[in-house]
């Protein structure tokens, strides 16, 4: 890997291991939850668990990228916008979650997803379609198959105003 950096240190490997590191502690930290009672396969360490795998795979991805690159010296510039546009539109989400409930921000968050990842040219009835598809189906596998009890709307939260 040519980095331009001395010692065979390729510096583009820092931020994944950052992530690599960051991931291994939450995924050391949900296996330690544990349930109050048994809960089957999904149980509260369920979804930090996946989360983990996810991004494992994810950094396995960047890094075996990095080792594809041409040696030609030459290498596109790193391009972070779309990266930041998911944490920013994830975080709304978290937020959102509770006061929303899952049907509404799921719906929302998907829609922004399909957004930031291209499918702005493929309509707005297909796309909303598609948001419309993946937000039942992860519900018909969260809440129907794995019994996990999902917000509808929060009454307290909108009561306040």
């Amino acid at each position: 890997m040519k980095s331009g950096s001395s010692g065979g240190w390729d510096r583009r490997l820092i931020l994944p291991f950052v992530l690599f590191v960051i991931t291994s502690i939450y995924l050391a930290t949900a296996l330690q939850i544990t349930a109050q009672f048994d809960e089957g396969l999904v149980g509260p360490s369920f979804v930090p668990v996946v989360a983990s795998i996810l991004m494992y795979v994810a950094l396995a991805f960047v890094v075996l990228g990095m080792r594809n690159e041409t040696d030609t010296g030459e290498r596109e510039k790193l391009n972070l916008v779309a990266p930041i546009k998911v944490v920013v539109v994830t975080a709304i989400y978290i937020l959102a979650f509770k006061p929303l409930g899952y049907p509404v921000s799921t719906f929302l968050y998907v829609f922004a997803l399909l957004y930031i990842f291209g499918m702005e040219n493929t309509g707005l009835i297909k796309r909303l379609v598609y948001t419309a598809a993946i937000t039942a189906v992860f519900y018909g596998l969260f809440a129907v198959i794995f019994q996990v009890r999902l917000p509808l709307f929060d009454t307290d939260f909108w009561g306040m105003f």
